[in-house]
């Protein structure tokens, strides 16, 4: 009896070396911040891409009054073109991860697109955020199994819309003009 004991004890503690012997995590790496501009073409906030195990972390932060109260669309588009505010950021595109067997909408049976996103809420008053995760992306420059990358050579654009994504409808869920714009790319 002792000695089984003795060898239950014994299969407890090397099983307790080894765990320890599990190499800690690498932090995650440093996130890509931009700008969000808006309609003016002044800063409302800030967008942070952070590459995760499958995926990537959005993190966004908004000024006071950067957006009407209520609900907003969000997407990802395929080209980090932000400078023409005049035009309502059209220089973006479409959205990434657009194709002819693929339809727009979180909610939609022969969707998501890559480039959809939940919808963020803006507060009457006071800043702002919200923070989600999107396994249909990567941070890199190529694309992973299954994902659209971010900073190819022409990079994206996170677009902010005038009203909410209904995840369904075509192409942009209702979710009317571009009233906030984002770029990401490889560039400072």
């Amino acid at each position: 009896m002792r000695s089984l004991a003795a060898l239950c004890v014994a299969v407890f503690l090397a099983g307790c070396a080894t765990s320890s012997e599990v190499a800690a995590p690498t932090p995650p790496p440093a996130p890509k911040t931009s700008w969000i501009v808006g309609a003016d073409g002044r800063a409302i906030g800030q967008a942070s891409f952070t590459a995760a195990p499958g995926g990537v972390l959005i993190h966004l932060e908004f000024s006071e009054h950067a957006l009407s109260p209520g609900w907003h669309g969000t997407h990802i588009h395929e080209i980090a073109q932000c400078a023409d505010v005049a035009d309502g950021f059209r220089a973006s595109g479409s959205h990434a991860g657009h194709a002819d067997n693929v339809q727009h909408g979180l909610l939609n049976p022969n969707g998501p697109e890559a480039g959809d996103l939940p919808n963020i809420f803006a507060t009457p008053a006071g800043p702002f955020g919200a923070e989600f995760f999107s396994p249909l992306l990567t941070l890199g420059a190529e694309a992973d199994e299954g994902s659209i990358p971010l900073l190819d050579e022409d990079g994206s654009a996170l677009i902010v819309h005038a009203g909410p994504d209904d995840h369904f409808s075509q192409p942009i869920g209702g979710a009317g003009a571009r009233v906030g714009c984002a770029v990401i790319s490889l560039a400072p």
